[in-house]
């Protein structure tokens, strides 16, 4: 099976090519590609940001159909619509057996089609995926939503890990295409929820959601207005922006907790006050992609139509213009670019 694909070949250096596709071995399934997220992490790879192997074939928020089941393959039939999820997940390491399998070490096992290093695999028309990596969507569920899962799995994985309830107050610093989504998913569990985001026109996008928005230099007064002046509940940090983590700290309450979402690229190193973490019981977690538990719940919320993701895949385009894309720097606007085959 010949497959249209985008390879990088180095910082913004990209081509398509037509690359041969295996036929499903046992265990594994042949899809057709019909929706591929662009995300940021593509976006710093084809910048030169974040340094990995070339020819490289990423794209990992897949959507697409059922062509053809590999030996051995049950529970699956051609047609069905279904999301992909491409992390490597062995199974057997430490962290995959005490449930913590977005932490599995194998996950970055490098893999190669010919000689091109895979990274997920998205942007191609086919590619051939094992079975546990593969979840069914609803028969009607647009492909373009779908392919959504992946991002919406990572939030659901970072939402988890602050202990709020319904009426409990966050803060979401970014308004980004993760921030607005982990802005969704509070809103839809009861809580009150407040993004942050410099940019008018994202804070725009936002408001249309029905969640409020604010400039960053409200921050401060807004976590006034929360539990009697203590500030909020937790505070996802959703931007990579180093300078915001002073402040996040000030916003969250006493017992609260600050949830670093996004990574810092290059990284760096921040200065905390330890005794302000230690006097207040302040907790600051990591939150890394998501468990495959994650990915179900993720599509079977898509599915339902329980996440509304119209103001979240704000452009569409065919492959032939991905890498204009990946020259261009995403406006205010802008929200998340859909490939579609």
């Amino acid at each position: 099976m010949m497959s249209n694909s985008f390879l990088i070949d180095g910082a913004k250096k990209g081509r398509i090519e037509r690359l041969e596709i295996p036929d499903p071995g046992l265990g594994e399934i042949l899809i057709k590609i019909r929706a591929s997220g662009v995300c940021t992490t593509d976006r710093r790879i084809f910048s030169g940001e974040i340094r990995v192997p070339t020819p490289v074939l990423g794209g990992h928020e897949i959507a697409g159909e059922i062509v053809e089941l590999g030996p051995g393959v049950k529970g699956l039939s051609v047609g069905e619509r279904v999301s992909v999820d491409s992390i490597n997940r062995c199974g057997s390491c430490y962290f995959c057996r005490r449930g913590l399998d977005n932490l599995c070490i194998n996950s970055r096992k490098q893999n190669k089609l010919e000689d091109v290093f895979m990274i997920a695999g998205g942007f191609s028309e086919y590619m051939v995926v094992e079975r546990k990596k593969v979840f069914v969507g609803a028969d009607d569920v647009r492909f373009v939503d779908l392919a959504m899962s992946e991002p919406l799995a990572c939030c659901i994985n970072s939402v988890g890990k602050a202990p709020l309830d319904v009426g409990d107050s966050a803060l979401v610093v970014g308004g980004g295409t993760m921030g607005l989504l982990h802005a969704i998913l509070l809103k839809n569990s009861g809580v009150t929820v407040v993004v942050s985001d410099p940019a008018e026109e994202r804070r725009s996008i936002i408001e249309d959601n029905g969640i409020e928005a604010i400039a960053p230099e409200r921050i401060a007064e807004l976590a006034s207005l929360q539990n009697e002046g203590n500030g909020f509940d937790a505070v996802f940090l959703t931007a990579p922006a180093i300078e915001t983590l002073e402040n996040s700290i000030g916003a969250t309450r006493r017992g609260g907790t600050l949830v670093l979402y996004s990574s810092l690229h290059p990284d760096s190193n921040v200065g905390i006050s330890w005794n302000a973490i230690h006097y207040s019981e302040l907790s600051i977690v990591g939150t890394e992609g998501r468990k495959a538990a994650d990915f179900r719940r993720a599509v079977s919320l898509i599915s339902r139509g329980m996440v509304d993701l119209k103001s979240v895949v704000t452009k569409e385009i065919p492959i032939e213009e991905l890498e204009e894309e990946l020259l261009r720097s995403p406006s205010g606007s802008d929200q998340r670019t859909i490939v579609v085959f």
